[in-house]
């Protein structure tokens, strides 16, 4: 891919990236899109997070995106298992990577090609978020009893329109809104980090793990 090679100098310099010969980590996803605004994604780890060996970054980027960064998302141990999954949008047929740093500075991507496009210019109309609910959030638990000492999964969702400026009717006196953070903690110790933007789709939803060890406060930002 002729995208690829400045996007990687930009966000890695000359670092090596390893192919995924240690099944480090995966990314999941329909290689035709229905929707080009709203393509569900999985990056996966497929290594356990501990104290000596775990990732601890995992960039999301749709190659020919106007803006490809799609989200960085920081892990910890405590995040019990590094994987997240989301909605992206897609502006043209492109590559999905997604790159994982591991604590030790190595370096690992998994990749797809995706044929959708349109998602970043579609309308913003139908993302219409009234705005007493702008920003509200809600958490979903897979189980509906938490277990201590392994991951648990959980759903955050959050109403925002998640606007693109590129969008046809988008008003151009307008300064779009769109997430640029979500913080994730238990007890204090950092769960999830993400850094994110217009790449994910309308109503941002992300689906993650963490490992509490007791009881406590899960808390989202």
């Amino acid at each position: 891919s002729p995208y690829w090679g400045p996007i990687k100098q930009l966000m890695f310099g000359d670092r090596v990236i390893n192919p995924d010969e240690r099944d480090v980590v995966r990314v999941y996803l329909n290689m035709r899109a229905d929707d080009a605004s709203t393509v569900p994604v999985a990056v996966k780890s497929q290594i356990d997070q501990t104290d000596k060996d775990y990732i601890k970054s995992i960039y999301l980027i749709v190659e020919r995106n106007p803006s490809p960064t799609a989200g960085v998302f920081q892990f910890t141990p405590s995040s019990g298992r590094a994987q997240v999954e989301t909605r992206l949008r897609f502006e043209d047929f492109s590559f999905v990577r997604a790159v994982a740093e591991m604590n030790d500075g190595k370096l690992y991507m998994s990749q797809r090609w995706v044929k959708a496009a349109g998602g970043c210019s579609a309308p913003n109309g139908k993302n219409f978020v009234p705005e007493a609910f702008l920003g509200k959030m809600k958490l979903r638990f897979d189980d509906e009893t938490i277990s201590y000492g392994k991951p648990n999964l959980v759903q955050l969702m959050i109403r925002h329109p998640n606007e693109s400026a590129l969008a046809s009717d988008f008003d151009a006196e307008k300064v779009p809104q769109f997430v640029r953070s979500v913080k994730v903690s238990f007890d204090g110790r950092p769960v999830m980090d993400a850094q994110v933007d217009f790449s994910l789709s309308d109503n941002p939803n992300f689906r993650f793990y963490f490992n509490p060890q007791s009881k406590g406060e899960l808390k989202i930002e």
